[in-house]
């Protein structure tokens, strides 16, 4: 068993808590909102994922650090604008641990990928994304799927692959950090266009 941080209550971050708290794990997520952590831990709801009943090992916090402190590590998983600001408000709890970003897009002023987002505000961090074809619905109720998760240290990949990898989840490991992100910001572009009719 493993302690793990999100950091974000939306449909993604309590889809990946569920699969991991299923896995047997203790996880932790941070929202910003009160109503939000009130639904997870009295009424054992997410709005965003309706019909989910949220599993026993999750508990949410409006406080990083105590999300944060013991975790073995943390997934960021907050929509891409408000990376900068959010990290900058938990980097000082980081120290060693593994950072995961989970969220997709580009930081719309400096068109810098999400991994250059945390590696500014902290140089030393030690930085992996995931990714995949999947769907938090899907992932939330356990439909078998597969990630993607890269990083350039060798530990953080072996420890990733170990703690999601189940019977409904396959994790494959790459080291093109640059590509996982780019490939994960161009699918919410495309996706955009689609539902927004162009034919650009």
């Amino acid at each position: 068993m493993r302690k793990i941080g999100i950091i974000g209550s939306g449909s993604w971050g309590v889809a990946l808590a569920t699969h991991l708290a299923r896995c047997g794990n203790e996880v932790k997520i941070w929202s910003f909102s009160e109503e939000e952590r009130k639904a997870l831990n009295e009424e054992r709801k997410c709005k965003f994922l309706p019909g989910l009943e949220i599993h026993k090992n999750i508990t949410c916090y409006n406080d990083f650090e105590e999300v944060i402190k013991e975790a073995e590590f943390i997934l960021h998983v907050t929509p891409s604008k408000f990376t900068r600001e959010v990290f900058k408000q938990y980097k000082q709890y980081v120290g060693n641990k593994p950072v995961i970003i989970c969220s997709k897009g580009f930081e719309k002023e400096t068109l810098k990928t999400l991994d250059e987002v945390i590696l500014d505000e902290l140089p030393t961090a030690r930085v992996g994304v995931l990714s995949g074809p999947s769907h938090a619905e899907e992932v939330s109720i356990a439909i078998p799927t597969v990630l993607v998760v890269a990083s350039q240290h060798d530990d953080i990949l072996e420890m990733l692959q170990e703690t999601f990898m189940c019977k409904e989840m396959r994790i494959y490991t790459s080291k093109d950090v640059k590509g996982v992100e780019l490939r994960r910001s161009f699918k919410k572009y495309y996706c955009f266009l689609c539902r927004s009719g162009s034919r650009h």
